[in-house]
């Protein structure tokens, strides 16, 4: 009797531990350039699933301050899609970009764009 329970138990170890390792998702970011807030640029959609590169785009955004709301017009460079949500994203030479969650695009966020954001998006200064 004491073998069969101690070779369930073994057994059940086994699974869970089988079972666990198989539970490895992989985590994307997209991100695409905008034409205006309801289309995208054809032909621009990047999926970032490297993982120190989505660390830098997330702990980005996760120090986002707010700036406030504002009746925005300008067209924003690009759209993000992250774990928690759409956020539009304009940039520029500086190091401070700004975000807008999708669905309340009049809050904006101030972000530091750093070089790594930066090279991460692949961000070219427009000339």
């Amino acid at each position: 009797m004491k073998i069969k329970t101690i070779l369930f138990l073994f057994i059940c170890s086994l699974w869970l531990v089988a079972c666990n390792s198989n539970k490895e998702t992989t985590k994307t970011i997209e991100f695409q350039e905008m034409v205006n807030f309801e289309e995208e640029k054809p032909n621009t959609l990047q999926i970032i699933s490297d993982a120190e590169d989505i660390k830098i785009i997330e702990k980005t955004f996760k120090k986002a301050r707010k700036l406030g709301e504002v009746d925005n017009t300008i067209v924003p460079q690009y759209k993000i899609k992250l774990s928690d949500g759409e956020y539009y994203l304009w940039i520029d030479r500086t190091n401070i970009g700004t975000i807008a969650n999708i669905k309340s695009r009049n809050m904006f966020y101030n972000i530091n764009s750093s070089k790594e954001f930066k090279e991460i998006l692949n961000y070219q200064v427009q000339k």
